[in-house]
């Protein structure tokens, strides 16, 4: 049997024993920086931003502030260099008919109200759906670009089809920014959808472009 001073001795010697520490190693992975960044945007005329933002302001009480100004569709983005694309930009005409489009918020299944997604404090847009008058001619200037992606470009992705995107969302969907976080714009936003389906008939896209950003650590 021990005595308490026996005990006593024996946690004092243990306490001053050495005994190695662990190391915590914490593997933090590195994000490489995309090569470069490609996008094929098409813009709104200046007269269907300034309808657009008319109506935002007056009718919707969007602040000014809060609308968004150069406002496109991207019709590609990816982040490979393209084989013979190169920056350019070039007149189009097509027209969109507001009918078939959706507001929607600027964020992954912003296409349906759910809880903890607020309007008010997202980018918000509207989405043109498959019915849309514009989709053929969309589709036609995106095959233009991804159609040079190889599977050796994308490195072990599904190439870009019509509906589908080899990088960022995979799902794509063509919709264009029209107002910035923190407008205040109702939670609801088929209000803000009757009103804007109402007053307007078609938009109009007139021009068509391609950009491409390179990271500087790559050239």
């Amino acid at each position: 049997m021990l005595l308490f001073g026996e005990r006593s001795n024996i946690a004092h010697h243990t306490r001053h024993k050495s005994v190695p520490k662990e190391r915590l190693v914490i593997s933090i992975p590195i994000r490489r920086k995309p090569e470069c960044e490609v996008y094929a945007l098409l813009w709104l005329s200046e007269n269907s931003q300034s309808q657009i933002t008319s109506l935002l302001s007056d009718e919707c009480g969007i602040l000014y502030g809060s609308i968004q100004r150069n406002m496109h569709l991207t019709v590609y983005h990816g982040r490979r260099e393209l084989p013979g694309l190169t920056p350019s930009v070039k007149s189009v005409k097509i027209v969109a008919d507001v009918a078939e489009t959706r507001f929607m918020v600027l964020a992954p299944g912003g296409e349906n109200p759910r809880p903890g997604l607020i309007p008010s404090e997202s980018s918000i847009g509207i989405r043109l759906t498959r019915r849309n008058q514009a989709i053929p001619e969309i589709m036609e200037l995106r095959r233009s670009v991804y159609q040079k992606e190889t599977p050796n470009i994308v490195r072990n992705r599904p190439l870009t089809s019509d509906w589908t995107s080899a990088f960022g969302a995979r799902h794509y969907q063509p919709h264009i920014r029209l107002i910035r976080p923190g407008s205040g714009v109702d939670d609801d936003l088929t209000k803000i959808g009757k009103i804007f389906r109402s007053k307007l008939e078609v938009l109009e896209f007139d021009r068509f472009g391609i950009r491409i950003w390179y990271n500087k650590t790559s050239h």
